[in-house]
């Protein structure tokens, strides 16, 4: 059986290479490393044994995701195995049982591999005293270690001292630069900290996040550390209010309650869809921080009467979703966009317990517009729907001419209803069309405004009396203004 031996090496010092004397290494010819510094490359060519840097012998670029990476190191060590009966794979200190390398072979490796861990002496200890004694660091946040190799499981802000490990190849790096940008700024700095071939830590050099990947290339014995980001985070924010509610906070803030915090809650949404409208990034990190505002706001004040917890919202939020993409976190098929809603809606209902009648409930406070489209796609979602959109507009047609006989007949429910059925067939168009109704309508109003500004400055510039001009001059002005617009 072929047997895979996982060593640790400690501080990766000459003499932690004796290990491979003893008995039952005998027969050892290849050795692996995720990357060798070169003194220990040269030694054990000097011994006549073979190395192989996973570093090299694995091509990466950015698009290569984290799981390739895994499984061609997991592939690259079995072929080794196929050819040879007997190789080791070389790793810094223990190696820790988080370790990505033990971690990946271990759940990966053919059955019929017998796999040996070899453990080291520790290094951690070494570079949290290295990190006190020579750069004075604060650990009252605490410190947290985390493999290059899955740092993608890194989700939140760090808060603590953070260290990674294995940082030792172009993809790595690459890839430590684009999930750190989320949680620090581009000018955070990354302390490099590598053993030498006497097993001394040393600071190599200090490099910009932004930058890291001109920091040069590394070995095994290469460790990044971050001092806690300047960001603040999520719980900050919840923090924050909690002591805007407190007797020694905010009078306004005090006087709060779910209620009268409605229609902060309703101007902040559509703030957010202006500043999307307008384009603008920096408007809309501003627009979206308000919104969540009034999410953490709610939270906190169902917090004090213990509704519920800013943490219990989350996690409802993420099982919710969890629970309504079962072909992404579970084993169903689902081949397009209407496959996926129908499936929400089927999972929403059994959730809610509801009976299918309760399809088309929708909040009531929504604007018209937007509920009647709503409305519309969940219908059409079941099949009740027009094959194309020559049917939806000779709808539209027919509910005008309905429109005129109650206009003629001066009937004014009759007038209102029509209307009603008129702006409904509009809204039909607009989503076989894949126009947002709402959206398109606040369009309109802002474009009107713009055109109408300009027929104000020209009745300014001429006296500003609207009675001193007919409707054909004002008309032409607004012509202007299209023009000028086109």
């Amino acid at each position: 059986m072929p047997e895979l031996y996982l060593i640790g090496l400690g501080k990766g010092e000459a003499n932690s290479l004796k290990i491979l004397e003893q008995p039952e290494f005998s027969g050892i010819s290849t050795c692996i490393f995720h990357s060798a510094s070169p003194h220990l490359k040269e030694l054990l060519r000097k011994m006549g044994l073979r190395v192989i840097n996973l570093a090299e012998a694995i091509k990466n670029s950015p698009e290569c995701s984290l799981k390739d990476l895994h499984k061609k190191t997991v592939g690259l060590v079995w072929n080794v195995l196929e050819k040879e009966e007997k190789a080791a794979l070389f790793l810094p200190g223990r190696p820790w049982a988080g370790e990505a390398t033990v971690k990946i072979l271990s759940s990966q490796m053919p059955d019929k591999v017998s796999l040996h861990v070899i453990k080291g002496n520790d290094i951690g200890g070494p570079i949290l005293d290295f990190l006190d004694r020579e750069m004075s660091t604060d650990f009252s946040r605490g410190i947290s270690f985390h493999d290059a190799h899955f740092l993608e499981d890194l989700l939140d802000p760090p808060r603590s001292q953070l260290i990674i490990t294995h940082p030792c190849n172009k993809f790595l790096i690459f890839n430590i630069k684009r999930i750190l940008s989320g949680f620090y700024p581009p000018e955070h700095n990354i302390n490099i900290l590598q053993f030498d071939h006497k097993g001394l830590l040393t600071l190599l050099k200090v490099q910009p996040l932004g930058q890291i990947e001109k920091a040069g290339a590394f070995n095994c014995w290469t460790f990044f550390h971050l001092t806690p980001s300047p960001y603040h985070s999520f719980g900050d924010m919840a923090s924050v209010m909690k002591q805007l509610r407190t007797p020694e906070g905010c009078p306004w803030d005090r006087q709060q309650d779910h209620f009268s915090l409605k229609p902060y809650l309703l101007e902040e949404a559509y703030e957010v869809v202006e500043a999307i409208n307008r384009k603008n990034p920096g408007e809309l990190c501003e627009e979206l921080g308000d919104l969540l505002l009034q999410v953490i706001f709610h939270s906190e004040l169902a917090r004090e009467k213990g509704d519920f917890s800013l943490w219990q919202v989350i996690d409802g939020l993420t099982r919710k979703i969890y629970r309504r993409h079962p072909h992404v976190f579970g084993d169903a098929q689902i081949s397009d966009a209407t496959g996926v809603k129908v499936k929400w809606e089927e999972i929403k209902q059994q959730e809610k317990g509801r009976e299918k009648t309760d399809l088309f409930a929708t909040p009531e406070v929504l604007p018209a517009l937007m509920r009647a489209q709503k409305i519309q796609k969940k219908a059409a979602v079941l099949g009740f729907d027009w094959p194309d959109i020559s049917g939806a507009a000779g709808k539209l047609y027919e509910e005008i001419e309905e429109l005129q006989a109650a206009y003629a007949q001066k009937h004014r429910e009759k007038i209102e209803e029509e209307l009603g059925d008129v702006f409904f067939a509009l809204v039909n168009m607009a989503r076989f069309l894949k126009v947002d109704a709402e959206t398109a309508l606040h369009s309109t109003i802002e474009k009107f405004i713009r055109r109408f500004r300009y027929i104000e400055k020209q009745v300014q510039l001429r006296g500003g009396d609207y009675s001193s001009f007919t409707l054909k001059e004002l008309d032409n002005w607004w012509q202007e203004a299209k023009n000028q617009e086109n």
